[in-house]
């Protein structure tokens, strides 16, 4: 796996561009490699997401922040793996909760997800935030996060990526 396959564009566009020149064999070379990325996309969220549990409680401000990064890396696993589109942009966080309508709990996920992406921008950037100012616990969010790795994992299981065991 190499970064320039990422900098070629989309790589679902690409291979419909070039099937009518390209071998089936070369079109299936493309789809693996993209899988390959939407799998690494993934384990990136999960490693985000073991850190995460692992903090205590004094460290709610890192919990809120790497159960943020857990679920964004994951969403743009999903992302990229419907759509083909990726982004390293600042802006691409706003699409956090921007799944595929054909994703389990898409609404919850969407809502639930912008949340606490505000909440982490709050632990993040204000020194003034508190525990109790935020919009949901680290314990709600947690479970929010752990439901959300798993409906994915499923998700992207069903759709040929290779995934290691669910969490």
């Amino acid at each position: 796996m190499d970064r320039t396959f990422l900098e070629a564009g989309n790589p679902r566009k690409i291979a419909k561009a070039y099937s009518g020149l390209l071998l089936p064999s070369e079109i299936e070379k493309i789809k693996i490699e993209a899988r390959n990325h939407s799998a690494s996309m993934y384990a990136l969220g999960v490693h985000h997401y073991r850190f995460a549990v692992k903090v205590t409680a004094p460290y709610w401000r890192q919990k809120i922040s790497r159960l943020y990064y857990a679920s964004y890396n994951v969403s743009k696993s999903v992302r990229f793996d419907y759509d083909g589109n990726h982004s390293t942009d600042v802006k691409d966080h706003s699409k956090v909760g921007a799944l595929p309508n054909s994703f389990p709990n898409k609404a919850t996920y969407e809502n639930e997800l912008s949340t606490l992406r505000e909440d982490r921008n709050s632990c993040d950037y204000d020194h003034l935030v508190k525990a109790s100012d935020l919009i949901r616990s680290t314990s709600e969010y947690t479970r929010l996060v752990t439901s959300f790795l798993r409906d994915s994992h499923d998700y992207l299981i069903a759709r040929g990526v290779n995934l290691g065991k669910k969490i």
